[in-house]
């Protein structure tokens, strides 16, 4: 089966957006509502306790004053009341939003379907080996992990409990509610002691599938390496304003070498900086570098449309796609440059390439002899790792992991065609890679 230059678009999921401009809408949407709902709650019983004192001074103790400023007062204390509620409510949703994404089995579409019908008739798959290796070790591994979930999770709450008592229970003092209390233990005694069952088990699944899997699929792609915790130099990054400037970096998943005659890095990371003591995140994601022959003349920054203009003396660019515009805005040392940099076919690969599942739109950044983007990712930790040890078969996590290569890769591809174009049409430009028939089980 043939891959394109560019993966396919797939139908997205029930609930989730199909696109990066709907992605980022709906984020903004959210971000609105979550600072107003914010505000109604810090400041609604407030507002609404000084109107009523305001009502009982203009009324002078009438009879409409009470019937309608204590009602007022009455909704001001009750959600005072509610708001600690809020805490292990909260905390109850994200164990429950963690233990189904576990355990959520992938929706059988038509399109599923199909697929697998044309898998079959396809010739066995260089794979199939260790593919058919690592299902028996999925296999044992989760019915150990179900076995570690039996006994600790039980154990865990039990002492949750026991803490909970010695605590607050045998006449011990909290400052808080013992609900909200008892709440917080319970979640965190026995998730805790889910994560641990489950979290052993995985992580020798997780070991294995890249060990055997990681290698085979970037030998077809070009000479490139996988590594874990390689850290890249972030320096040109950080001082053009594409990246802010961060006190921590954590490195996960690393790819290097060369891809169609040209210096690749591609590294899983995590920025974060101390904000009064605490980890603030800053951006995770994947941050990919191409090396060019031929260098731009000029720098172009691609950010958020929201984000702060950058310094070094880089001018606003404008362009015509009232999409795109919405999405980012354009930063370039050289107008001309920059337009020639983003033609159609490059900001079309930027906005498909978030498919409202792995990754946000993308930050781009052109210097001298390097092409650099930031992906951020909506789950972190989650690109090249198998889905789930409950709920994909080795066959359907080798292609989730294809699938974020493909996506990867896709805009590479573009970018390298993009260079080859505007800064050196004399380069041979070699075929961006294809899947030979049958190589995907």
């Amino acid at each position: 089966m043939q891959r394109p230059d560019r993966p396919a678009a797939t139908p997205p999921e029930e609930g989730w957006p199909s696109s990066a401009v709907a992605l980022a809408r709906q984020q903004r949407r959210a971000k609105r509502i979550v600072q107003r709902v914010a505000l109604f709650v810090i400041a609604g019983p407030v507002g609404l306790a000084l109107l009523a004192i305001l009502i009982f001074e203009l009324g002078s103790g009438s009879g409409w004053s009470f019937l309608v400023g204590l009602p007022l007062i009455a909704i001001a204390i009750l959600t005072s009341l509610a708001l600690p509620l809020l805490v292990p409510a909260l905390f109850v949703l994200g164990a429950w939003a963690l233990f189904r994404s576990y355990y959520k089995k992938p929706p059988a579409s038509t399109a599923t379907l199909s697929a697998s019908t044309e898998v079959a008739q396809q010739p066995v798959s260089p794979l199939a080996a260790e593919v058919a290796l690592l299902e028996a070790l999925r296999g044992k591994l989760a019915t150990e992990a179900r076995r570690r979930t039996i006994l600790f999770v039980p154990l865990g709450l039990a002492a949750a409990l026991l803490l909970y008592w010695l605590m607050i229970g045998r006449g011990g003092s909290s400052e808080g509610s013992p609900f909200v209390a008892f709440v917080i233990f319970v979640v965190i005694g026995g998730g805790g002691a889910w994560i641990w069952a489950v979290g052993g088990p995985g992580g020798r699944y997780r070991k294995a599938f890249k060990e055997s899997l990681i290698p085979r699929l970037l030998a077809a792609h070009g000479e490139l390496t996988h590594s874990v915790g390689a850290k890249p130099d972030l320096s040109r990054a950080v001082t053009l304003g594409l990246l802010p400037a961060y006190s921590d970096l954590d490195a996960d998943d690393g790819l290097a070498g060369r891809y169609r005659g040209r210096p690749v890095t591609i590294s899983e990371i995590t920025l974060t900086r101390k904000v009064n003591d605490n980890d603030r995140t800053l951006f995770q994601g994947l941050y990919v570098e191409i090396g060019v022959s031929t260098p731009f003349r000029g720098t172009t920054i691609l950010r958020d449309r929201d984000a702060e203009q950058p310094g070094n003396g880089l001018q606003r660019l404008r362009l015509e796609d009232p999409v795109f515009e919405e999405i980012y805005a354009t930063w370039s040392s050289d107008q001309v440059e920059g337009r020639a940099v983003l033609t159609p076919a490059v900001m079309e690969r930027l906005l498909v390439i978030a498919d409202g599942k792995s990754f946000l739109p993308p930050l781009f950044l052109i210097s001298q002899d390097r092409m650099v983007f930031a992906l951020p990712t909506i789950i972190p930790g989650a690109l090249f790792e198998p889905p789930g040890l409950e709920t994909h078969v080795a066959a359907q996590q080798l292609a989730s992991l294809e699938a974020d290569f493909a996506r990867v890769f896709a805009l590479i591809d573009a970018m390298i065609d993009m260079h080859v174009a505007v800064r050196a049409p004399h380069e041979t430009l070699s075929t961006p890679y294809s899947h030979p028939a049958g190589s995907l089980p």
